[in-house]
């Protein structure tokens, strides 16, 4: 259609036609009935198509998904947690006091009170 088309107007530019100028802007009519007649063509195949597909899924086939999605909830739920499964507490490591590495034993206890004071607890050591 398009080649028609341009060789119609080559031919309308021309200032003398001959035969092949003849032809070809005859070319160009028949060509857009050529087009029209497929358009027609495909129209009426198209409206004549079912459009039913055939790889339909079967109509049980959603229930018993919802079935099994369902006993495999209400199992999950009722069945409770094994004994293997409960989680062990978890210890808290803690790290001994660092005293500084003097002599006086008066400096020592209070190094530790000052250390321990953070605690909820004091820690008084009796020196002997």
């Amino acid at each position: 259609m398009a080649k028609a088309r341009a060789d119609a107007n080559t031919a309308r530019a021309q200032k003398q036609c001959g035969p092949l100028c003849r032809t070809k802007l005859a070319a160009e009519p028949a060509a857009n009935a050529d087009v029209v007649a497929a358009r027609r063509e495909l129209l009426s195949s198209e409206s004549k198509a079912t459009s039913d597909n055939p790889l339909q899924a079967p109509t049980w086939l959603l229930p018993a998904a919802l079935d099994l999605v369902a006993f495999v909830a209400i199992w999950t739920g009722l069945s409770g947690h094994r004994s293997g499964q409960a989680r062990k507490p978890v210890r808290v490591k803690r790290r001994a006091a660092k005293l500084p590495k003097t002599t006086d034993t008066k400096a020592q206890a209070e190094a530790l009170l000052r250390h321990t004071a953070n605690d909820n607890c004091v820690v008084l050591l009796h020196a002997a």
